[in-house]
């Protein structure tokens, strides 16, 4: 979701703009409690799979801040993907789990 905010002082325009993704990982519990089978054990599976990913880019992430040499793979999910594209802008990224 593309969030805008236009500012005017004397003649001199400032915009900022930013980007919001919400996503929602429901499903993301193991898979042998919930009894879930067909197309909803293949929607955990890929939920399991992208939250795999998002904590190998954080530990990389982490390995980077205390001075290694270290590739991030952003590209590994779609969560991860849309998390790259606000770390390469140099934005802020957060979260919030329920």
């Amino acid at each position: 979701m593309p969030l805008s905010f236009q500012e005017s002082k004397d003649s001199v325009a400032k915009i900022r703009s930013s980007l919001l993704n919400l996503v929602d990982l429901a499903g993301s519990e193991r898979q042998r409690d919930t009894h879930a089978a067909g197309l909803r054990l293949k929607e955990a599976g890929s939920i399991n799979k992208s939250l795999s990913a998002l904590g190998n880019v954080i530990m990389a992430l982490v390995d980077i801040a205390n001075g290694k040499t270290r590739h991030v793979h952003y590209r590994d999910s779609k969560l991860t993907f849309l998390l790259g594209v606000g770390v390469a802008v140099g934005g802020a990224v957060g979260g919030a789990i329920n």
